[in-house]
């Protein structure tokens, strides 16, 4: 009677383990899509300092704040996104100079300089997905840079992300890197973004709100001798806001 009891004991701590298991894993699917949604350092959806093969979902408006360094991304017909990127740290001082404008017709001649410096777009259009192409491939533009970028995303046990780009500008010696899937919520991120080495951690605060922790150009870290100068060149910190407008 003991051994059946054990038995019995030992199929039902393994049914529930398995059972939990796939619930978890279910939950890494989901929390990958909200974390799929974060915008990269210099806008675009994406990882640390590189775009990828994402776009922000339909009516989802992201706004994302690394280093004083602000933006907004607004998602269309899950194909398609756009937005700005700016130095909130730095806009201040960046219209200190029109703020005095006498006139409107000095305003229109002045307001769109400010905006051409202070501002920069960006713009990405999906152009296959992994869900019946079989790997995901978009393309945008980033201020004076294109690029084109493709990544898979291999499920099972591994939950691992691939990907890999080229462009023009700051993207001319291509890209890429693979993040994985440590438990629901939170993965490592791993890239070359064409400069350097960069590190990186993203996690789920909240459903809407998720957690950048990175080190970027990892491989000149030794070229600084001033701590100050290597957590502010190397270290990053920054939060992602997601809303779903419609």
């Amino acid at each position: 009677m003991d051994n059946y009891n054990k038995i019995v004991f030992n199929l039902t701590v393994a049914i529930l383990c398995v059972g939990i298991c796939n619930s978890a894993w279910g939950e890494i699917e989901k929390s990958t899509r909200y974390l799929n949604r974060s915008a990269s350092l210099l806008g675009p959806t994406g990882w640390i300092n590189i775009p990828s093969a994402e776009v922000a979902e339909a009516g989802h408006f992201n706004a994302a704040l690394h280093r004083g360094e602000a933006k907004l991304n607004l998602g269309m017909l899950d194909i398609v996104e756009g937005g700005i990127y700016f130095r909130a740290d730095l806009l201040g001082d960046q219209f200190r100079p029109y703020r005095n404008l006498s006139s409107w017709e000095h305003v229109e001649e002045n307001i769109p300089a400010f905006l051409r410096d202070a501002f920069r777009g960006q713009g990405k259009i999906k152009i296959l997905d992994q869900n019946w192409a079989g790997i995901s491939l978009a393309g945008g533009i980033e201020g004076d840079n294109t690029y084109l970028v493709i990544q898979r995303y291999i499920s099972g046990l591994s939950r691992m992300m691939l990907l890999a780009g080229w462009g023009t500008g700051r993207f001319e010696k291509g890209f890429g890197g693979l993040s994985k899937t440590l438990f629901p919520g939170a993965e490592l991120i791993f890239e070359v973004d064409g400069i350097g080495i960069n590190v990186g951690l993203r996690m789920l605060l909240a459903s809407n709100l998720i957690l950048d922790l990175a080190v970027q150009n990892i491989n000149a870290i030794g070229e600084v001798q001033n701590l100050g100068e290597i957590i502010g060149d190397h270290f990053l910190f920054g939060v992602t806001y997601v809303e779903e407008l419609w």
